[in-house]
């Protein structure tokens, strides 16, 4: 199952690290992701102008909860007309999510079988002190002093995976924020989940090779320049945007 899933990214991979990235596996990861977010960039563009509309309806949202709250059916019923009426999918946040994972899961398979689809001469150690094909180790105090010089350097790249998503996360839950307030609108059980997630990508990290902790690193870092680009360029704050799309 993920040969069939990895076969056509292993294609890209090899090209990428053959005729772009020079040879330099750390560096052909870094441009598969940049290719990665290009290709998933009009959905995310498309989840943040609905999330900036769900925002503008979120007054009549809550009328309809203080009107309906006693039956829930009706409140369902009355929140669909609501986003029906202007266009709004309630689930165009979770296209971009759900399609990360056949792309995580054919790296991993790449990573892990780079010989086969790259190449049995492909060089895996990145800037000539990372050995991306190697998973990080925690327990450091368990290292034989041989093994340092490969296992501490690959302690970075759980920690920046852990520190990027937090940051992410973080924006991303400012966004749910009115301004001039300090409760956000963002819901309890996917607002817990934002909080925990840097700590599941912190022990992501040390479970898979550091290359695919890399992958998630960088892709958290585009994830941030991208949502302040679809923001602030692609869209244009106004008030009452929803009424007149």
């Amino acid at each position: 199952m993920l040969n069939f899933i990895a076969q056509p990214f292993g294609v890209l991979m090899e090209y990428i690290y053959r005729y772009l990235a020079f040879e330099n596996y750390g560096l052909a990861i870094i441009l598969f992701t940049v290719f990665a977010r290009l290709l998933l960039f009009p959905l995310n563009l498309s989840q943040q102008r609905s999330m900036e509309k769900q925002q503008a309806l979120m007054p009549e949202i809550e009328a309809l909860k203080k009107k309906y709250g006693n039956d829930k059916n009706r409140l369902q019923e009355e929140q669909q007309n609501l986003y029906t009426k202007y266009k709004i999918n309630p689930m165009a946040g979770c296209l971009p999510m759900l399609l990360q994972f056949p792309i995580l899961m054919a790296l991993y398979e790449i990573i892990r079988n780079a010989e086969f689809y790259i190449g049995a001469e492909v060089n895996k150690v990145f800037l000539g002190i990372f050995d991306l094909s190697v998973t990080p180790k925690w327990q450091i105090w368990n290292i034989d002093k041989a093994d340092y010089k490969l296992y501490l350097p690959l302690l970075i790249f759980p920690i920046i995976a852990f520190a990027t998503t937090y940051i992410s996360q973080m924006l991303s839950m400012r966004q749910g924020k009115k301004k001039g307030e300090k409760k956000d609108d963002t819901p309890k059980p996917m607002s817990g989940m934002m909080k925990v997630m840097p700590f599941l990508t912190l022990i992501f990290g040390f479970m898979v090779p550091a290359g695919l902790a890399l992958y998630w690193a960088v892709g958290n870092i585009l994830s941030i320049l991208q949502t302040y680009l679809i923001k602030n360029v692609f869209i244009k704050k106004k008030e009452g945007s929803v009424k007149n799309a």
